[in-house]
């Protein structure tokens, strides 16, 4: 089986960039429909507060990490919590990223049968995506790291360029008023963002092989986080300042109707929505990639396999069954909503209380010793 390089190391600057790869453009697709029907104008405020919000977690999650240096949370869960409170931790971060799995694919096919393969059924685009995943997934990290690179700076130049074309039909207008009389709005939509960052869970499972003897994981963290905060808060001004607050909530697919307005003349360049979303392709791949390889790796260290390669194959069926049996927006919906959810409350309410726990637990151990 082919491998670039199999290692066992990397450089914090590789996991900065490894991480943006992860959360980068998956749901960029979706996120002014997630976020303006509550926020209004002041979406953009949503997902700057989202930012800061999940950059405490993704920090909370590596300062856990450092309590723990030489193991993943597979390991230091049990022995804090005890065995069954541990795996219960563990499952709800499996169960996380799993579904998060189903939903993304289920939404990406959707967009490429609505937009480019009309007369194509939603499994069967399922189905060729899930088999590039799959055998990317089967790699070792080395690999994987190098291909996520590469698609990475592919799909991000890609995207940024059509993306920024949206400009042409952009109407400042549109972003009044300058206050909100829904606060709460604003609110609500900040905590229905972890979709947009979703997947920096894995440095609970990567943290071991991280070297930081170079480079400040913290930073490498910002930096991560910033980004796909910058690029989420460009889309929701750009798609509200063309379309309007009314015209975003009347639309399934906003940010590709933004595109597909762009008239270039004088040039044979048609259908603007089709070559973003060619360019959105490795961006998805990319993150369920990863995540297929994280939930074939915390199985197999929970089962006690040395290798994760049989459990990628096992999971595979249940990922394809999940993903079609989503059917209908309301399932979609719920689905979603339910990821949303679950991600905040370990992110935002039990990781934290764990990680107290790990403090608190250290100061017993360094005392003790003392």
């Amino acid at each position: 089986m082919a491998n670039l390089e199999a290692k066992n190391k990397m450089s914090v600057a590789q996991f900065g960039l490894f991480l943006t790869a992860v959360m980068f453009g998956t749901q960029i697709i979706g996120l002014p429909t997630k976020v303006v029907p509550q926020a209004e104008q002041f979406a953009w405020v949503s997902v700057v507060l989202s930012g800061g919000l999940y950059f405490i977690a993704v920090w909370i999650l590596m300062k856990l990490g450092e309590i723990y240096p030489g193991q993943d949370y597979t390991a230091y869960l049990p022995q804090l919590l005890g065995k069954w409170p541990g795996l219960t931790v563990v499952a709800a971060v499996l169960l996380l990223l799993v579904v998060f799995v189903w939903v993304i694919f289920n939404q990406f096919s959707r967009g490429l049968a609505f937009f480019m393969f009309d007369r194509t059924p939603y499994d069967v685009i399922i189905m060729g995506m899930l088999g590039v995943v799959i055998y990317c997934a089967l790699q070792d990290l080395g690999t994987i790291i190098r291909i996520t690179q590469f698609t990475f700076f592919v799909s991000t130049v890609m995207m940024g360029s059509i993306w920024i074309l949206g400009l042409f039909n952009f109407q400042p207008e549109n972003l009044l008023p300058l206050w909100t009389d829904k606060p709460w709005g604003i609110v609500e939509a900040t905590f229905s963002t972890w979709g947009v960052y979703g997947g920096y869970e894995i440095i609970l499972l990567l943290f071991p092989v991280i070297n930081r003897t170079k480079g400040r994981l913290v930073l490498a963290l910002a930096l991560a986080i910033g980004f796909v905060m910058l690029i989420s808060f460009v889309v929701v001004i750009i798609t509200i300042g063309v379309l309007s607050v009314e015209g975003v909530k009347n639309e399934s697919y906003p940010v590709l109707v933004v595109v597909r307005s762009v008239e270039l003349p004088g040039t044979f360049i048609e259908r603007l929505e089709n070559y973003l979303l060619i360019a959105w392709i490795p961006s998805v791949f990319n993150t369920m990639a990863v995540l297929v390889y994280a939930i074939g790796q915390t199985l197999s260290r929970v089962s006690g396999f040395a290798d994760h390669r049989p459990w990628i194959l096992a999971v595979t069926p249940v990922i394809f069954l999940g993903a079609t049996l989503l059917d209908g927006m309301e399932m979609i919906k719920v689905a979603d909503k339910m990821v949303n959810w679950l991600g905040a409350v370990l992110s935002l309410g039990i990781m934290p209380l764990i990680y107290l726990l790990a403090r608190r637990s250290e100061r017993r151990r360094m005392s003790g010793a003392g």
